[in-house]
């Protein structure tokens, strides 16, 4: 095994070159991209994964594995050994690439594959995570560790999941850290940037309409009944997703792109930790067997909680599955091609005429409206602070947003002709070009706003804080303010037509007169990872409903 665990070095010749337009964070975006991290190097002790300091012993008698050391064993099993089981092509991507599994509370970090490494791959190394950037303490990251595009996974954050999943009465299966590093993983190191997808949007409407939900859900229903050997459920199917392109057409168009990348991964997830669980020697029918069992327990499917961008997944894990069975030839080829899944699965089945569910109907109407209510919490009071002269707005720059960043969602204004976007609880840690340090905690912001600032506004996300909150000498700005926090910031002071006051950082250009907004490929990958970092899968609220 390697002798050591090493950071990228922070030098030009060995890192990946970031724009003030790059995406080089460590979220899900449903497509993979070439991020950095950087940092020196750490001196690690080596240790053999198959050696546990925990004395319980299996009902074999044997010694029972450790977690990680089962969670290694399935990525050794799913992402080395056989990966190919599962989606053609893949192997060498995986082979070619590493895992970081970290964990905060015991200040260590697990690289399985390590490519520097001399032992026998997928050889392990470990060492101290606290000689790497800190974005890998993050719930799963992706960047470059040894010049090789790597995948981080938070050991603490996905055991927190586990407890979580166990508390509310389901069955932890797999445990959160291999179903997190299965789906992400197929997303970053299994060369899925080079499919032909094309552009689209997951982006919902607010307030939020319930009929294409229900539509939806009906759909779902009827290809889980499909899946579990019910004659007549894809016909139903075929005439659900035929309504939905009849009523809801641009809403299908902007999300196929999604249905292909996180569908697919969604379906890799589950499959993967079926091969992981019986090994590569197991029959294809006993896989789709155990894929099925598991598919509808809670974890892998949230047809209930009728979420717009869980959708893609659950259409992905149950047309897979359905195409899986009927064996149809190149079907994985045409999903990387631009097809989804379920347009696959229904090629040539009938519709048959279905009557409208009354209850369902019903109980999709109340979860939306429960959803508008909430989401009009975040959403009105910072509109109002859009609009307030008692706040100051400030755009930043998305090129800025380092390591790691949370956000709840990503919805338009509908009833706005403009149609600007809401990033919901924003979180991040920003590095603008001073190197002024920009904390964003639990922030609802603006995206898509003509601003007085130089930041275009495609490109510019904008934050509201209580100007009471800020102060401002020699053209330098300090922000207390609990979720939005900075000291030294480089401003221009201005006002925008209505008077109101905003402040223009000097790293984005200052005040000036910024060009119009525009198509941006940087807010369609963020769009992408509006579940992030928290897995869509291991949310309780989908899982129960």
């Amino acid at each position: 095994m390697s002798a050591t665990l090493t950071a990228c070095p922070d030098t030009p010749g060995e890192t990946t070159e970031t724009t003030g337009n790059d995406t080089s964070t460590g979220t899900d975006t449903g497509d993979s991209t070439d991020t950095t991290s950087t940092g020196g190097s750490t001196d690690a002790p080596t240790t053999d994964p198959t050696t546990t300091t925990d004395d319980s012993t299996s009902t074999t008698g044997e010694p029972e594995l450790s977690r990680i050391e089962k969670i290694l064993a399935a990525l050794g099993v799913a992402m080395y050994e056989c990966p190919e089981r599962v989606w053609p092509d893949v192997q060498d991507s995986y082979r070619a690439r590493q895992v970081l599994l970290a964990s905060v509370l015991e200040n260590r970090a697990w690289l399985w594959n390590d490519q520097v490494s001399q032992a026998e791959p997928p050889a392990v190394s470990d060492g101290p995570l606290d000689g790497l950037p800190p974005e890998w303490t993050a719930s799963f990251n992706v960047g470059v560790l040894q010049n090789v595009q790597t995948l981080g996974i938070s050991l603490d954050e996905t055991a927190a999941q586990n407890e979580a999943i166990a508390s509310a009465g389901l069955e932890v299966w797999p445990d959160a850290a291999i179903s997190l590093a299965f789906h992400e993983g197929f997303h970053f190191l299994s060369a899925q940037d080079d499919w032909n997808v094309g552009n689209g949007s997951r982006t919902a409407p607010y307030p939020e309409p319930w009929q294409p939900r229900y539509l939806r859900a009906a759909l779902l229903t009827a290809l889980l009944a499909a899946v579990q050997g019910d004659a007549d459920a894809l016909p139903a199917a075929a005439y659900w997703q035929a309504q939905l392109q009849a009523e809801f057409a641009e809403e299908l168009q902007a999300g196929r792109r999604y249905e292909c990348t996180e569908g697919s991964a969604e379906y890799a997830s589950l499959m993967m930790s079926a091969l992981a669980e019986l090994g590569c020697e197991a029959s294809d029918a006993e896989l789709l067997a155990l894929a099925r069992e598991r598919a509808d327990d809670g974890l892998f499917l949230g047809i209930a909680g009728y979420n717009p961008g869980r959708e893609f997944y659950d259409l992905g894990v149950l047309a897979g599955l359905l195409l899986r069975e009927q064996q149809v030839p190149g079907w994985e080829l045409e999903v990387e091609d631009g097809t989804p899944p379920v347009e696959l699965a229904l090629a040539g089945v009938t519709p048959a005429s279905q009557p409208d569910d009354p209850a369902l109907q019903a109980s999709v109407q109340s979860v939306v409206d429960a959803r508008n209510a909430s989401l009009a919490t975040l959403i009105e009071p910072m509109l109002e602070h859009m609009q307030s002269a008692e706040y100051t707005r400030i755009p930043v720059s998305y090129g800025w947003i380092a390591g790691s960043f949370q956000v709840g969602g990503f919805y338009y204004l509908a009833e706005d002709p403009a149609e600007p976007e809401v990033l919901l609880s924003f979180s991040a840690e920003l590095d603008p070009p001073s190197g002024v340090a920009i904390s964003v905690q639990q922030l609802t912001a603006l995206t898509g706003v003509t601003t007085p600032c130089a930041l275009p506004a495609g490109n510019s996300i904008v934050l509201t804080i209580p100007t009471a909150d800020l102060e401002v000498a020699a053209d330098k700005a300090t922000a207390t303010n609990a979720r939005l926090k900075f000291s030294g910031l480089e401003v221009e002071a201005t006002t925008d037509i209505g008077g109101l006051p905003w402040l223009c950082p000097v790293d984005g250009g200052g005040a000036g007169n910024a060009p119009p907004a525009e198509p941006n490929p940087v807010l369609d990958e963020l769009r992408a990872r509006s579940n992030a970092p928290h897995h869509p899968l291991r949310r309780l609220t989908d899982a129960n409903g």
